[in-house]
């Protein structure tokens, strides 16, 4: 049967029948009801069929389709029978209730985006074929947990914040632990807006054991719920709530934590029930202004990182001995650094908030890592690859301060050191982004034999990803390189080509898209997508520095892009950098 099932009112027929013809031209199967679905139409068992065979429903959504009742039953029946669905406006329209259920938290993609509905359904349709082939759990004795997003159910919800910290929280907590293995936050947030079956999430995540909760927040008062399931044996084998005040939370967290631990029957070693009881602030409104600054820093813009830093600092202001938050404020100034602005007065906050928060727990493992970081940011790689290395023997499960080490390690030209600083982090972390690090690593070395087999281990995490975030653009690229590390360049070269056609991608990822086709040998483009980049507002001289000191282009293009990067610079120099 077909791939693709297109459910569609009859009015908007034309639409219909257009995008189909455009999907079977680039190599989908189709199937289409050509007489349209109207109101006054049976409800045929081919239909029933057609979407218990297809992989994907595509439903177009416009003012006719969502007062269809026929349009209703087959979304229905599709998302009853777990197929993947993908929301494609026709025009913007506010959804029934009848819709608005089977279509929450998917993204929808626009009628008139071509390249972004392929995208789509390259990637739902590569999980459905490789869904079989999915890996198992790794028979080792780790446990593995996923904490998924807390509901925020206060009145009038506008304490992500708290629910997002509360997440954050036993992440962190749980992940310390000695044989227990937990998703990272950016692996779990997807279900936020996307709810499944446990044993679905379970599957996705690859874990065995899921912690769900919510909190309520109204002015001082705040209620906890949290349980834990066992998607093995399909029960739930704890659940408890609590209620009190925001004085209460950090005996909230600790109880949490500590049930928790009891029903999976873990025994703590001193040190980790240490790392359990360890607040690092008695100061509940410094807490709180620590959690709404991480919210703000999660969205990584601009604006997001200034408010983190003023909820960090009023933090500090109130307990100046807070470690954490002095923290925070040193990985944001040097985030700060980095992205949008070089000067010198963002690495000496970094390294005041360090040395502050040194004072208080002595040399740890982030307290290095952020030394690292102000050094390499200084350009003093040598010194922070050995301060990277300590970061990491202090405490090995911390793939920030591996990522790095793999990354300084990379600019270097010493791939067999970040290859293995990367291998360390793929076995604590298994994502698109762990995995994509290690094989451009690998690429480096020229083990073909090495890189082929972990890039066909890669593939289906890749396809698990995007069929959770469709739009996200630099996973899909990252999946091309994937596929040419896996030995199918051809496939590569379409994504590359779908990708270059669409006018709305972001100018770090139009500078990805150069790195992309210098990997596949197709150089005549390589420099008019820097300029679309650079004309978007990209600014990196590094990463073009780099690009253009790639061995495998030719004279000629780097040479045109060395002349790019000149005047990249010249114009880095009139504009007025933020300070």
């Amino acid at each position: 049967m077909a791939d693709v099932f297109i459910s569609y009112s009859n009015s908007d027929r034309t639409y219909a029948l257009d995008l189909a013809e455009a999907l079977r031209a680039q190599g989908f199967s189709i199937w289409i009801d050509q007489t349209g679905i109207g109101g006054a139409k049976n409800w045929t068992s081919e239909i029933v069929e057609a979407i218990d065979a297809c992989s994907t429903m595509v439903c177009l959504i416009s003012k006719h389709s969502i007062t269809s009742h026929n349009v209703a039953k087959e979304l229905h029946l599709a998302s009853e029978k777990g197929k993947h669905i993908l929301p494609v406006v026709i025009e913007k329209v506010k959804l029934p209730a009848n819709f608005e259920y089977p279509l929450a938290g998917l993204q929808r993609v626009y009628y008139n985006d071509r390249a972004a509905i392929l995208d789509a359904l390259v990637a739902l349709h590569a999980v459905a074929v490789t869904a079989a082939a999915l890996p198992a759990l790794p028979k080792d004795d780790a446990i593995r947990i996923a904490v998924l997003p807390f509901d925020d159910l206060s009145p009038e919800h506008d304490n992500q914040w708290f629910a997002d910290g509360m997440m954050d929280e036993l992440i962190s907590t749980l992940g310390s632990l000695e044989g227990v293995k937990v998703p990272p936050r950016s692996d779990v947030l997807h279900y936020r807006d996307h709810r499944k079956k446990a044993r679905e999430i379970a599957s996705e995540t690859g874990v065995r054991y899921l912690i769900e909760g919510g909190v309520r927040k109204a002015k001082h008062k705040i209620r906890i719920n949290a349980s834990l399931t066992d998607t093995l044996l399909g029960e739930q084998i704890w659940a408890d709530k609590y209620d009190g005040t925001f004085d209460d939370i950090f005996e909230f967290q600790e109880s949490v934590s500590r049930q928790i631990t009891n029903a999976l029957k873990l025994t703590l070693t001193s040190e980790e029930t240490q790392k359990v009881e360890d607040h690092e602030t008695e100061n509940a409104e410094a807490y709180e202004l620590y959690l709404r600054g991480k919210h703000e820093q999660y969205y990584m813009t601009k604006e997001s990182y200034v408010r983190a830093l003023e909820y960090y600092e009023q933090a500090v202001k109130l307990d100046p001995k807070f470690a954490r938050a002095q923290i925070s404020i040193a990985t944001l100034s040097c985030a700060y650094y980095r992205e949008y602005s070089r000067n010198p007065k963002w690495l000496v906050r970094a390294e005041q908030s360090r040395v502050r928060a040194k004072e208080v727990t002595g040399n740890t493992s982030r307290t290095v890592m952020i030394e690292g970081m102000i050094a390499w940011l200084k350009g003093d790689r040598q010194n922070a690859i050995e301060l990277f290395e300590q970061s990491c023997q202090m405490d090995p499960k911390n793939y920030n301060a591996l990522n790095l080490l793999g990354a300084v390690n990379m600019e270097m030209h010493n791939y067999e050191g970040a290859v293995r600083a990367f291998e360390r982090v793929v076995a604590l972390v298994e994502n698109t982004q762990s995995y994509f690090n290690l094989l451009n690593a690998i690429a480096q070395t020229n083990s073909r034999e090495y890189l082929s087999q972990y890039a066909l281990q890669a593939i289906p995490i890749f396809d698990r990803h995007i069929a959770m975030e469709p739009t996200d653009v630099r996973a899909v690229i990252e999946r091309a390189f994937v596929l040419r590390w896996a030995g199918n360049r051809e496939e590569a070269f379409r994504v590359a080509d779908r990708l270059r056609e669409r006018d709305n991608l972001d100018p770090q990822v139009l500078y990805e898209l150069a790195c992309l086709y210098s990997n596949l040998g197709a150089q005549t483009t390589i420099v008019s997508i820097l300029r679309r980049a650079i004309d978007g507002g990209y600014r990196n001289t590094v990463e073009v520095q780099n690009l253009s000191l790639e061995l495998s282009l030719e004279s000629e293009v780097r040479n045109e892009i060395e002349t790019l990067l000149r005047d990249l610079e010249n114009l880095i120099k009139t504009e007025h950098l933020p300070g």
